[in-house]
């Protein structure tokens, strides 16, 4: 009998080819920016993409979730085109106004963001970044719905690994500011380039049809947007705060340990990007069955997985960061191994946070993420101005983690409340896991001195052991590494 790959499996597949292209490019744009402007420069290009982290939510509305949830339960074209205009025209006409506020007040926005006015000439360069991955973002979202899987993902790898990289190898002797120019630019051409195929159809869209579905997308999406806002601000929030009181090489060792962390999240990114319009669908057609059926096969492998990639990072951090962006950088391995704490809480939450909002019109995300910011803020204010017995970065390093474990815990908290299941079933996936990587970790540092003596001895290490730790993991029968053969092919 011939095998064949399920159509859902395909386009999950092909996403984490996308995304796994998009997270090797975020190694070498680090790489190549720590070669060519040092770790100040690091620290700039960080800080520049941790404020645009920081105010993209913002700008969309929450229309990225909104824009794939409506596309994909759209009845027929017309439909879809009135969501996708109304969508485009708001947030388009907000970050207009936007970009020209921040350039008239250039200095007020510097100070805000930057810590100080010396890095006022970077609030131009990063408005031409905004403005392209806002725009990126609407086509991303458009054909994210239609789940063309091969387009959106293209889109991504173009705009997220392939132009920095062109920039950085072809374009010599430049500054960060016409770096982030270039970026910006490039994108927003590739990014309309890519709208062509929708915004043909706008001119199609009556009236009164644009305004039911500009109210339809805003009371989906806008409760969503302190959600969206949240969470970037536990990444954000960290480096800008640092900005004001730490030297910029420190915010780079802090904001480059949270985009690896947030790089690492993007390999279960993949499942959301294709489940929250699927689960919209399975839902709007009355088959919740079989989200329940599977939904325990994907938390016991978040769970199990993400434990390994953690407790690996931890042990062989000082490798990771002398062979990625140099010797210079090793004053950021406690950073990142604080950090490194988060990747278990922050996978399951990003595999969850897309059933979520699609099984449930109340935004929980919304709510989970707002306590763990309150967290964030809490530990952070403890520990920066009532016990000063750490430096600076690492306090915030730390509550960072502990509003990131927060954070896990209320997503896991959610999605039993919407899929009840017995507790202590996962409890045992868990502990498995915690006490298996314990015993794989004894080996790795055992042999640690050996293995970190070449790059390709540290990579052919963790293949090696992570094929072992599937293996037992097989052994051990768990159902979801059991199930794979059945799900995958048809």
């Amino acid at each position: 009998m011939k095998l064949k790959l399920r159509p859902i499996l395909k386009d999950i597949s092909l996403t984490f080819i996308a995304e796994g292209i998009v997270f090797i490019a975020f190694f070498f744009i680090y790489k190549l920016v720590a070669e060519n402007f040092g770790p100040e420069g690091v620290g700039e290009y960080s800080l520049v993409k941790k404020v645009i982290s920081f105010l993209q939510p913002i700008l969309l509305l929450g229309l990225i979730m909104g824009l794939p949830r409506y596309i994909a339960m759209s009845r027929d074209k017309d439909q879809r085109n009135t969501y996708m205009k109304s969508g485009v025209f708001v947030v388009a006409t907000f970050t207009f106004i936007f970009l020209i506020f921040i350039n008239i007040f250039k200095d007020f926005f510097a100070k805000i963001f930057f810590g100080t006015a010396d890095y006022i000439n970077l609030v131009l360069p990063l408005s031409f970044f905004l403005a392209g991955l806002i725009l990126h973002t609407l086509a991303y979202s458009y054909f994210r719905g239609r789940l063309f899987v091969k387009t959106f993902n293209l889109l991504q790898m173009m705009n997220l690994a392939l132009i920095p990289l062109i920039i950085l190898l072809f374009f010599k002797n430049i500054t960060i500011e016409k770096f982030v120019t270039l970026i910006g630019i490039s994108t927003f051409i590739i990014a309309f380039l890519f709208s062509l195929f929708f915004i043909k159809d706008f001119f199609k869209v009556k009236k009164q049809k644009f305004k039911q579905s500009l109210k339809e997308l805003l009371s989906y999406s806008l409760p969503r947007v302190p959600g969206s806002f949240a969470l970037v601000s536990l990444f954000s929030l960290g480096p800008i705060f640092a900005a004001h009181f730490a030297s910029i090489q420190e915010v780079g060792y802090l904001s480059v340990s949270q985009s690896l962390m947030a790089g690492i999240g993007s390999a279960v990114a993949p499942l959301g990007l294709i489940l929250l319009p699927k689960v919209s669908n399975l839902i709007a057609n009355g088959r919740e069955e079989i989200i329940k059926k599977n939904l325990n096969f994907l938390i016991e492998a978040t769970l199990q997985l993400s434990i390994f990639i953690s407790i690996q990072i931890i042990i062989f951090t000082e490798a990771i960061i002398k062979y990625w962006l140099g010797s210079e950088f090793l004053g950021a391995i406690p950073v990142l191994q604080i950090i490194s704490l988060s990747i278990i809480f922050y996978i399951f939450f990003v595999a969850m946070r897309d059933v979520i909002d699609a099984a449930k019109f109340k935004p929980i995300n919304t709510i989970n993420l707002f306590m763990s910011l309150g967290v964030f803020l809490f530990v952070a204010g403890i520990l920066l101005f009532f016990v000063k017995i750490l430096s600076f970065i690492l306090s915030l390093a730390i509550a960072s983690t502990l509003g990131m474990v927060s954070l896990g815990i209320l997503t896991y908290i959610s999605i039993r409340k919407i899929y009840p299941e017995n507790p202590l079933k996962d409890l045992k996936y868990l502990f498995i896991a915690i006490l298996v990587n314990i015993l794989l970790g004894v080996v790795a540092i055992s042999l640690k001195p050996l293995i970190i003596s070449e790059f390709y001895y540290l990579i052919l290490f963790e293949g090696i052991l992570g094929i072992f730790y599937l293996s037992i993991l097989w052994l051990l029968k768990m159902e979801w590494i059991r199930q794979i053969p059945k799900k995958v092919f048809q």
